[in-house]
């Protein structure tokens, strides 16, 4: 089952629907424990000049090394 949010009015809310004008990255970081692993998970959007722009996602385990 996967929880969605209905964003209120906030700072976290203007900051995914506010103005993209001179905007070229996007970026959300969550830390999050998956299997007692601690795991960050980037989301990123890339704008372009035409209008478009790219989604990506990227996991990355943090464990001692």
């Amino acid at each position: 089952m996967r929880w969605v949010c209905d964003m209120t009015d906030g700072p976290f809310k203007n900051a995914f629907e506010g103005d993209i004008e001179g905007v070229i990255r996007r970026e959300i970081v969550t830390y999050r424990l998956k299997n007692d692993v601690m795991v960050k998970e980037t989301a990123t959007r890339d704008y372009y000049n035409s209008g478009d722009y790219h989604d990506a996602i990227s996991t990355q385990p943090l464990v001692p090394r």
